[in-house]
């Protein structure tokens, strides 16, 4: 099968240039689904209520107070959907010890696909929240290789020996590079970009 290969874009001048800042996702059980993101993942309630001009219940949440929300769940999930297209939701640890105690508890709650791996750019814990949807809570590492890219991820093993492990993978890869360069690369380019649709 042939590997799929990133279009390349000729954007003569872009409506706008945006950040992400967040994601919604409708769910079943509201209740639920918040005690999950602010136990879990430590997020908090910045505001909940029910819509007006969409009449439905919501709950915004956020771990950063420069952010109202980060994550906003509404109802409105069928109740017989069996399949979310939420690819991931992804989180951003502080450290190992984080995605170790993540990890834990994950596996005594009996979190569904849980699953660690290095992408060689970030160190990954995956599970499903409780209505399916795929959760990661990751670490930069760095390094740059080439994604996707899937390497096992021990956590048993002692920091130093998985920051060991994950640059030998990585060093393998034929774009491997440390990734101070990789974002001055992506500097050059979003730079050239922004030249290009001014005209200069």
């Amino acid at each position: 099968m042939q590997r799929y290969r990133a279009i390349r874009v000729k954007v003569t001048m872009p409506v706008i240039t945006a950040d992400l800042t967040h994601v919604g996702i409708f769910v079943r059980d509201l209740d639920r689904m918040q005690r999950f993101y602010c136990e879990v993942l430590g997020l908090v309630a910045s505001d909940a209520g029910r819509g007006t001009t969409a009449p439905r219940d919501y709950a915004f949440l956020s771990s950063d107070p420069t952010k109202h929300h980060q994550v906003l769940l509404s109802t409105g999930r069928p109740s017989d959907a069996t399949f979310t297209t939420v690819n991931q939701i992804s989180f951003k640890a502080k450290g190992l010890d984080d995605l170790r105690k993540l990890y834990r508890h994950a596996t005594e709650q009996g979190y569904g696909r849980l699953r660690c791996l290095s992408h060689g750019n970030a160190w990954s814990v995956y599970f499903d929240d409780p209505e399916g949807n795929n959760v990661e809570v990751y670490l930069d590492t760095p390094w740059y290789v080439g994604q996707p890219h899937t390497d096992p991820l021990d956590l048993a093993m002692s920091n130093e020996e998985i920051h060991r492990v994950t640059e030998a993978y990585c060093r393998k890869d034929p774009k491997f590079m440390p990734v101070e360069d990789w974002q001055e690369k992506m500097r050059r380019s979003l730079s050239s970009q922004a030249k290009e649709n001014s005209g200069e």
